[in-house]
């Protein structure tokens, strides 16, 4: 199939001189236009800037428009012909995520590449996916296991989709004092069904000023949470099932909700031996076992079935959190009565 393109418009001035028989040194001495800057424009390798189309206009005794219509139609043509490219660029990375943005209906099977790659582009807030293939690309608090390069795009993407949902979320300022008078409800809220627990616990951060988002885990993005201020009064608390584990899943919770009692807004991605990130761990695991409690516990060195059970019911959390920490400290094997305690929770999106 033929095709007609348009040409650059330095072949207009060349073709004018020709019949002008004129060279680009004399030319350039009538219009003041330096012959360097001719012979760019006229290679196709330089662009008509607006001076240079006053210039123009004034010798030729055409419009100014007429010399920018030019370079702006053949501008356009260049970006319509890179338009594909960037297309197929933004599909591949697309590929990578198929089935994650199939899973939860922010694609179609049905949906044609174009499609595909326009739907996601706004739902991730985006011109380009590309531009999320970068280390950094927004500035957030996070608690990742991983700083590898090559998963910087999975990690972006799953932070753009939690921050144009926060940013939906219009609520009251931000009121520390009400989130800390919260924090024993929402750790009675482990031993209930997420029927039960998760629309108080949105009405809870709602009340508390926080812009609270939960998001099925992508993987490769190795992102358990997030928070970011916004503003002075303003802030997002982000989560995923990273593993959809339940002690997973509350450790993160409080987790992120450390970061923002202790207000830790610096401007700068959080590494994963962050010493904030520390602060926030020994936070967390403060607010869902008390420390002497927990020393008094492992201090026994008795880690039965039934042991952490009735430590679990005497701390009013599920027996997988105390099973978690077991694991974490060392005091019990990964894998150890894990069919016995291990809870999951799975995320969907309505």
């Amino acid at each position: 199939m033929a095709n007609i393109k348009r040409l650059h418009p330095g072949i207009y001035i060349k073709d004018a001189l020709d019949s002008l028989e004129m060279t680009a040194k004399e030319f350039s001495v009538r219009t003041g236009i330096s012959e360097r800057t001719l012979s760019s424009i006229m290679t196709g390798n330089g662009n008509i800037t607006f001076d240079v189309a006053y210039k123009l206009s004034a010798y030729f005794d055409t419009s100014i428009t007429y010399w920018t219509n030019l370079q702006n139609m053949y501008d356009l043509q260049l970006k319509e012909e890179s338009k594909q490219q960037e297309i197929d660029t933004d599909w591949d990375l697309i590929k990578t995520i198929k089935s994650y943005l199939i899973s939860y209906r922010y694609i179609e099977k049905t949906d044609d590449k174009e499609t595909a790659v326009y739907k996601i582009r706004k739902l991730a807030g985006v011109n380009s996916l590309s531009l999320l293939n970068k280390k950094d690309t927004f500035v957030c608090l996070k608690e990742q296991h991983t700083q590898d390069v090559q998963h910087c795009f999975f990690q972006n993407f799953w932070i753009a989709l939690a921050l144009n949902e926060a940013r939906k979320k219009k609520g009251t300022d931000y009121n520390k004092t009400k989130l800390k008078e919260s924090i024993l409800e929402i750790r009675a809220m482990t031993v209930q069904e997420p029927q039960y627990f998760y629309p108080r616990l949105q009405e809870i951060f709602d009340e508390c000023g926080i812009s609270f988002v939960l998001l099925p885990y992508l993987p490769k993005s190795n992102i358990y949470g997030a928070t970011k201020w916004f503003s002075e009064n303003n802030v997002m608390l982000a989560i995923s099932n990273r593993g959809e584990k339940a002690d997973l899943f509350w450790f993160t919770l409080f987790h992120e909700i450390s970061h923002v009692l202790m207000e830790h807004r610096r401007e700068t991605l959080i590494n994963i031996k962050d010493v904030e990130d520390q602060e926030a761990d020994q936070m967390a695991e403060e607010m869902l076992i008390p420390h002497t409690k927990w020393e008094d516990f492992v201090s026994k060195k008795i880690f039965t079935v039934n042991s952490i059970e009735l430590f679990s019911k005497r701390m009013g959390i599920l027996p997988c959190i105390v099973l978690g920490r077991l694991h974490k400290e060392g005091f019990l094997p990964y894998g150890r009565f894990d069919k016995h305690f291990n809870v999951s929770y799975q995320v969907t999106l309505e």
